[in-house]
């Protein structure tokens, strides 16, 4: 059977996080307590390091920096900046906004990340499925950080050696990634 023209929504196994971190109570997960003086930036960088880890346990990844540029005078309310984290060589994004003058911050990945052979297998059984034959996926291997709304192209293969782009969307934190097999 050739492989035809088909979409999907689904659970990648993308790795993103989200977190609020209030840097004046240290009781919940990710929180610290502030500085005086405006944003301690290591702090910041150490929550977003942890809260990343959590999120990458599953793959068996770490980060191994995190860098966010400081800024002169000190970030306000509102604020935004972009912080960046290594893992395995790739970069992620981490957007943080100043949520008070408490030097409360939020942060959430820009980048999602993905473990390319758990992707290709989880598209091989979705596509599988979806179109009623065996087909295998190939994503390559490694790690690869992709902006949400961007995407990335695998290769989907049936038993007659017919190949097409398998094009992955990567979605927000919380949504289902989209897949949709080319032409």
């Amino acid at each position: 059977m050739a492989l035809k023209l088909v979409s999907h929504m689904r659970s990648a196994p993308a790795l993103v996080a989200s977190c609020a971190v209030l840097l004046a109570s240290p009781l919940a997960a990710c929180q610290f307590s502030a500085s005086t003086g405006g944003l301690d930036y290591d702090k910041l960088e150490t929550a977003i390091t942890d809260e990343l880890n959590k999120s990458y346990s599953s793959i068996s990844q770490e980060v191994s920096s995190v860098d966010c540029p400081e800024q002169s005078p000190g970030p306000a309310k509102g604020d935004k900046l972009v912080c960046t984290a290594e893992v395995a060589g790739e970069k992620v994004r981490v957007e943080t906004t100043v949520t008070d003058d408490d030097y409360n911050v939020h942060f959430g990945t820009i980048d999602t990340l993905y473990d390319l052979p758990q992707t290709a297998t989880s598209l091989t059984g979705e596509l599988s499925d979806q179109l009623g034959f065996p087909v295998t996926v190939d994503c390559g291997e490694g790690l690869k950080a992709v902006e949400v709304g961007k995407t990335l192209d695998c290769t989907a293969a049936d038993a007659e050696g017919d190949e097409r782009t398998v094009r992955l969307t990567a979605a927000p934190v919380g949504e289902a990634d989209e897949w949709e097999l080319l032409d």
